[in-house]
């Protein structure tokens, strides 16, 4: 029985001894695996799986278009704001809140056309009298639109800003002071064709350069020579293409009026001839109203006679050139 002890105790002090010699020798490259935690699933439960967030993207970019396109820097912006917290309402440079409602103005997919609700009706009003305030301001329309909807030219949004421009220009907000700009939203047509907060607006520092240029461009005075005859005047081409600039003009300006004043020569008494000239001015207002349907309101006639020639009225010549038209554009 000793030496069953003493060769036990022997064996255990070689295994001790052997099992320091070999993790002495163990090679370094030889790395201890990682534990693995393992899940235990309680009776009917399910692997909890990774939530997938969406975050909806900026203006799409098809593949291989720059980036930098200039036609949808022109009329089109990219927005961060979440769909449910852009609110029909109107704020500064600051972000300071100028008016805000609880119903907005709806749109419709694929539809121009908008509709402001009654309780938001007097929105225009506050625009204007916030620019009549602070004349140095200039109001930019935001109008929301949908990669879901049809590609138009210009994009729908635009459009529809053109149609809430039309409510400004007709209670007297000056359309260089209106600048249009369109925003692309995802998910705004979530459950049926319309979308009720489709606009909302800021006051912007006025730029000047860009006010200029469309004062500038605007015609401010335009002769006319149609066919004169004793009963007053007959349509030739310089009326006809009067009409097609008329149309342009009040498309552009829909609340600007234009005024016809006739001239004639100096033959006859200055009493007959500032008749005449009433005469000529009132038959090519006549002309101009039932052929492009324009507002009366907006043209006005009036004479000038024989006070202002422009050449003088010795021969036949001089006096044709001075029985004219004259288109002035305020």
């Amino acid at each position: 029985m000793k030496n069953f002890l003493t060769a036990f105790s022997v064996f255990i002090i070689w295994s001790v001894f052997g099992l320091w010699i070999y993790s002495w020798i163990q090679p370094e490259s030889i790395a201890a695996k990682p534990l693995i935690k393992i899940q235990t699933l309680k009776k009917n439960q399910k692997p909890v799986q990774e939530e997938k967030v969406i975050i909806e993207s900026k203006i799409p970019t098809p593949k291989n278009q720059n980036t930098t396109d200039k036609k949808v820097k022109k009329d089109t912006i990219s927005s961060s704001i979440p769909v449910e917290n852009l609110k029909f309402s109107a704020k500064n440079s600051e972000g300071d809140i100028i008016f805000f409602y609880e119903e907005g103005i709806s749109i419709t997919k694929n539809i121009k056309d908008v509709f402001t609700p009654k309780s938001s009706k007097d929105y225009k009003y506050k625009i204007n009298s916030f620019l009549i305030q602070h004349p140095n301001l200039e109001v930019h329309i935001y109008s929301i639109y949908s990669p879901q909807e049809n590609v138009f030219t210009p994009n729908i949004g635009i459009q529809r800003a053109q149609e809430v421009e039309k409510e400004l220009l007709a209670i007297g907000v000056p359309p260089e002071k209106i600048v249009k700009k369109s925003i692309i939203k995802n998910r705004i047509f979530i459950k049926d064709e319309h979308y009720s907060n489709g606009f909302f607006f800021t006051f912007e520092e006025l730029d000047i350069e860009r006010v200029t240029k469309i004062i500038n461009s605007q015609p401010k005075i335009r002769i006319v020579y149609p066919k004169f005859s004793e009963s007053g005047v007959e349509v030739n081409d310089d009326l006809k293409s009067l009409l097609v600039d008329l149309k342009q003009y009040f498309k552009d300006f829909p609340n600007k009026k234009v005024y016809i004043v006739g001239h004639t020569d100096n033959v006859g008494n200055s009493s007959d001839n500032y008749t005449v000239g009433l005469k000529y001015a009132k038959h090519v207002k006549w002309y101009l109203v039932n052929k492009g349907g324009f507002d009366r309101s907006l043209i006005v006639a009036s004479s000038k006679g024989e006070l202002e020639p422009l050449d003088i009225d010795e021969n036949r010549s001089g006096r044709n050139y001075n029985r004219r038209i004259e288109v002035i554009f305020k």
